[in-house]
């Protein structure tokens, strides 16, 4: 499909939805900031965090410290924005207008102080935002993988147990809006289960089966179907997570999924979720599920009009489509970064005003690009780097490099980092405010995220293989060399 018919989908939702269940509106974020010095932070990533349209986006304020995004949201449900090293919590509706001013000279200062809200659900925006914070700050429940599912379940619901005893004091102690009270009841519960998500593949065989961990985030306390649950952030991660699970616990998809029987493997997936309670969260799933498959392989793409079948909404359809489309026309925006750091050697050096991918292809001539894009803080990014020195050794004297880039991290930590799990490759590193430019204008919407360009400087995607799917990265990069 081409760029047109991309156009054409993205103007579908706000003119001819109207059959839909879902109908996506226009939000609107609009801000200021005063009182700003040269050290103020100047850029603001913003995440509207619409499951079904991860879009990633950064705003750099005007002349006059003023700054404007905009995106289409099909559900009430709260969002982001990551300035001043912290995380702003928005609660917004389809057709919102909220208004942000930034007080520079009060960053210093806990509790927000710094900010006022106003628009639209401004009341409840406030609140939400504070009360994320306080919870934030609350101790984390340990959990050991090694429990029987029985242990597992009970002490995830002493866990919960304690989140509400404080959701409770706090709201008492601040007359909070029972909207708001509501949404962390379902925030924290999706919060505990994306916290111990590795319990069912890390668990021990020996106190339960893996099919038992699978249900047990399917146990009524967690509400699967119940779609009035996509007020948080963090519903469609349980979803995503759980439609993971059921299909990859199918011997034949996962022996279907290679490039020749990925058809059967989409059938066959499809098949297993459609056994849930239809609806919204039964259609994430599909979408989640469909589109992780198809969007690695291109070729696929007839397709599509065959799974529409697999939807109970239209919208989401839509945003199937969408997502299919966007993964196959892939187009990143020129990036100048005010200052890129490099390691080598030891030594730091600092390149200024320069657009990133350009650097990459000047350096790196005539050579395959795999670079993986990281958080030292982050888990499952450092998970993937145990499998690097493998797909360094099958690539080994080929003209592939393998490029780090650090992001929304301290300097201090990406070098202390490199030095003590011996990081190959090479590595750069950017500061807090190119961080969020560079997430923005490359949609990346966490981490890890990996890019294959080609060696022409062309991106090929952005949703490249892990290093742990060594055996489909290994074939895409030698498919580029080949040409």
């Amino acid at each position: 499909m081409k760029l047109k018919r991309l156009f054409f989908l993205i103007l579908a939702f706000a003119s001819s939805s109207a059959t839909a269940q879902l109908t996506p509106k226009r939000v609107i974020i609009t801000g200021r900031i005063i009182n700003s010095t040269a050290e103020t932070p100047k850029v603001l990533g913003i995440n509207f965090l619409n499951p079904f349209d991860k879009n990633r986006k950064s705003a750099t304020p005007d002349s006059l410290m003023g700054f404007s995004v905009q995106e289409y949201m099909p559900l009430t449900q709260n969002m982001t924005i990551a300035y001043n090293d912290t995380f702003i919590n928005l609660y917004v509706a389809p057709g919102d207008s909220v208004h942000l001013v930034i007080d520079a000279a009060l960053l210093n200062q806990p509790n927000f102080k710094w900010l006022s809200i106003s628009g639209d659900h401004a009341k409840l925006s406030t609140q939400l935002n504070l009360f994320h914070h306080f919870l934030a700050g609350l101790p984390y429940q340990k959990y050991n993988y090694t429990w029987s599912v029985p242990e597992m379940f009970q002490v995830v619901k002493k866990d919960y147990d304690r989140y509400l005893t404080a959701i409770h004091q706090y709201a008492a102690q601040y007359n909070i809006d029972p909207i708001i009270i509501n949404f962390f009841k379902r925030d924290v519960k999706y919060g505990i289960s994306n916290w111990i998500a590795d319990y069912v593949d890390a668990g021990s065989d020996s106190t339960s089966t893996r099919s038992e961990r699978i249900n047990m985030f399917k146990n009524t306390f967690f509400e699967l179907g119940n779609d009035t649950n996509f007020i948080t952030m963090m519903y469609p991660y349980h979803l995503e997570y759980y439609a993971s699970w059921k299909t990859g616990s199918n011997g034949l998809i996962n022996e279907a999924v290679k490039p020749e029987h990925i058809k059967e493997a989409l059938e066959a997936g499809a098949k297993i979720l459609l056994k849930e309670s239809p609806g919204i969260s039964r259609d994430y799933m599909m979408f989640s599920y469909l589109s992780s498959l198809i969007n690695k392989t291109p070729a696929l793409q007839h397709e599509i009009p065959a799974l529409k079948k697999y939807f109970t909404d239209p919208a989401i359809y839509q945003y199937f489509e969408l997502s299919v489309n966007k993964a196959n026309n892939l187009t990143i925006q020129k990036t100048v970064l005010s200052k890129i750091q490099y390691l080598e050697n030891d030594e730091v050096s600092t390149i200024p005003n320069v657009d990133f991918l350009n650097l990459l292809s000047t350096k790196y001539p005539g050579k395959v690009i795999y670079l993986d894009v990281y958080a030292t803080w982050c888990m499952p990014c450092l998970k993937e780097m145990e499998f690097a020195p493998a797909l360094h050794e099958k690539f080994a004297g080929k003209d592939v490099v393998f490029v780090n880039l650090c992001l929304q991290s301290t300097e201090k930590n990406w070098q202390k980092l490199i030095k003590e799990k011996k990081i190959k490759g090479e590595n750069y590193f950017l500061d807090d405010d190119n961080s969020k430019t560079l997430m923005g204008n490359f949609n990346i919407g966490g981490f890890p995220a990996y890019l294959l360009i080609d060696n022409r400087g062309k991106t090929k995607t952005a949703n490249a293989s892990r290093p742990s799917e060594l055996k489909k990265l290994s074939k895409d990069i030698q498919d580029i060399l080949s040409k």
